[in-house]
């Protein structure tokens, strides 16, 4: 019987000290407005990058101006990329994110590059992103992409 309370002891304190140090070893990146506004920012331009037109619509107000200029970004700059065997690479650097009720205006700095055919870079952009919440998700209303 002192055995099997040794054996539930030993494991108990087991599971209890591998549970403390995993908890010590990931960083928790409180929920707020900004970090949505910014996960939403991040992930579109990711869905760019990664030329998935799907993903990267699905960040944006179905039928807004983001949704029209991410719709024409995939209709005219990709193809004209895809046929000189190139690729848009964004990149880009939030300078500040205002916050008002279910508005978000996001300003930031970005450029491309052009993958693939001698890496031209563009000249940086600023520019203002508008997001709404809309059913407590982050979308973009605008989206100007320089291309």
């Amino acid at each position: 019987m002192k055995k099997k309370y040794n054996m539930k002891l030993y494991y108990a304190l087991f599971c209890g000290l591998f549970f403390l140090i995993l908890s010590g070893c990931t960083a928790v990146v409180p929920v707020t407005d900004e970090n949505l506004v910014t996960r939403v920012i991040n992930q579109y331009f990711q869905a760019i990058n990664n030329v998935n037109r799907d993903k990267a619509l699905s960040y944006t107000i179905t039928g807004g101006a983001a949704y029209e200029a991410t719709n024409k970004f995939f209709d005219t700059k990709v193809p004209l990329a895809e046929q000189k065997n190139t690729q848009y690479l964004y990149s880009f650097e939030i300078n500040t994110i205002n916050i008002t009720d279910d508005t978000a205006r996001v300003s930031l700095t970005y450029s491309f590059r052009l993958i693939g055919f001698d890496e031209i870079t563009s000249p940086t952009f600023n520019d203002d992103f508008t997001l709404k919440r809309i059913d407590g998700s982050w979308l973009l209303s605008t989206a100007p992409l320089a291309s």
